[in-house]
């Protein structure tokens, strides 16, 4: 409970500095570049979420579950230079296909604007390796600095260069040059944050020599590990594909109703920091009585303020939209439906944590496949029909598919339940 209200109170500020970020810089761009800058963010977040092979997890759930002995210091050791090889081979990876990809399409003779491409390649650098260390930290109980330096200081930062830019409008001339220059003072901080990470925690990784050893991380896990990480792409993937069906001024009205509605995150992500570490202690020691505890509690903590938010930007979703610019009110619908997606999700609880950290990857990759598959479908048929709208119809039905399946499977293979079911008399899983 303590680690949720800190990292809910870091999130309240997160969100707020986010939700300016994004606003000034559509103000700054002004629609059509608001619009490929929306696409570059949205590619370059997916290939990030590619290139860390799901290591950003699993560091979770293995340093989470070894012990605070010594003798554990070469697995730690061992598991943190793994996931930086991986995640920097994935990232060199991910930049060869983008680019190369581009080229091979220009060549073929498809209009295809590099500048898209450019853009995604310098965020995804810096994004992965934010999401890296973040997790690290979070692993060793350092919730602060896990969240701290990407979501206070980083969107503190583009903040002020954008209050700044009357004075220094370089920084926004188009959309390339504010993603590079977002990407670089991102790429500055998450530099800055692995060395102090390594100096601070340097006793977890020493031990007498007795007891080293060179363990092997499980390359098993690693991949179904990343195979279930990809499902946090889907709202990335639902804007990078409806960016195929609409003009750039539609796709910064539907990214900046995305960004709105993702307020609706922060009591759901601030609940997912603080609780994976602690479900996979209790999964190891086969605390099934705990699980459902922590489940319920969660369900208490965040039925109210979830549903409050969902209220309050449903109420002032035109006010809201036209503060990034008046055109984009006409997403009005369009952020009153994925205002819904998030308040199902919620509501839902931190089931796709605690099947990861159970033993439940292979059937989040199963869940996760089936409902982003339903959802991208939907894409090609909705978003010509309805436009933006019909891209968040889309999103919607992908979240909430994928929401029921994980209730009803930490229900029956877990008997713990995490959604507000667990406090209905009836509905809840006996004890």
């Amino acid at each position: 409970m303590l680690g949720s209200l800190l990292s809910a109170g870091l999130k309240i500020i997160s969100a707020g500095l986010s939700f300016l970020m994004f606003m000034f810089l559509a103000r700054a761009l002004g629609p059509v570049e608001y619009g490929l800058f929306a696409s570059m963010f949205a590619l370059g977040t997916v290939g990030a979420i590619v290139a860390l092979f799901g290591q950003h997890t699993l560091s979770i759930k293995t340093l989470s579950a070894l012990g605070e002995g010594p003798g554990q210091a070469a697995d730690r050791r061992q598991m943190m230079r793994q996931g930086y090889r991986i995640v920097l081979a994935g990232i060199s990876l991910v930049i060869a296909v983008l680019l190369g990809g581009g080229a091979i399409a220009g060549a073929l003779g498809f209009d295809l604007d590099m500048r898209y491409l450019i853009g995604a390649c310098a965020l995804l650098l810096p994004l992965a390796l934010a999401d890296l260390v973040s997790h690290q930290y979070r692993a060793f109980g350092s919730i602060f600095w896990a969240l701290a330096p990407r979501d206070v200081v980083w969107r503190g930062a583009v903040v002020l260069a954008c209050l700044a830019a009357a004075s220094l409008p370089f920084f926004f001339a188009n959309a390339l040059v504010a993603m590079m220059a977002i990407s670089v003072t991102l790429m500055i901080i998450v530099a800055l944050q692995i060395i102090s990470s390594i100096k601070t925690h340097r006793h977890r990784f020493a031990a007498p020599p007795d007891v080293q050893n060179s363990p092997k991380m499980p390359w098993r896990i690693s991949a179904w590990m990343w195979l279930a990480s990809l499902g946090t792409m889907g709202g990335s993937l639902n804007l990078s594909a409806t960016s195929l069906f609409l003009p750039p001024e539609q796709i910064g009205a539907y990214f900046a109703a995305q960004k709105t509605s993702q307020l609706l995150q922060l009591p759901i992500i601030a609940i997912d920091i603080a609780v994976t570490p602690v479900f996979a202690r209790l999964y190891s020691q086969n605390d099934i009585a705990g699980l459902r505890n922590v489940g319920r509690n969660l369900a208490m903590l965040v039925a109210i303020p979830l549903a409050i938010g969902a209220a309050v930007i449903v109420g002032f979703a035109p006010q809201l939209l036209a503060l990034f610019d008046p055109a984009f009110i006409s997403a009005t619908l369009a952020l009153t439906l994925l205002a819904g997606s998030y308040l199902v999700i919620g509501l839902g609880g931190p089931t796709r944590q605690l099947m990861l950290m159970a033993d439940g990857e292979r059937q989040v990759v199963r869940m996760t496949l089936i409902s982003e598959a339903v959802g991208l479908a939907l894409i090609p048929i909705l978003v010509p029909l309805f436009g933006i709208l019909g891209a968040a119809m889309a999103a919607c039905v992908a979240r909430v598919l994928f929401t029921m399946m994980t209730v009803l499977w930490c229900r029956k293979h877990l008997s713990v339940d995490t959604s507000v079911l667990s406090l209905v008399p009836g509905l809840s899983i006996a004890r």
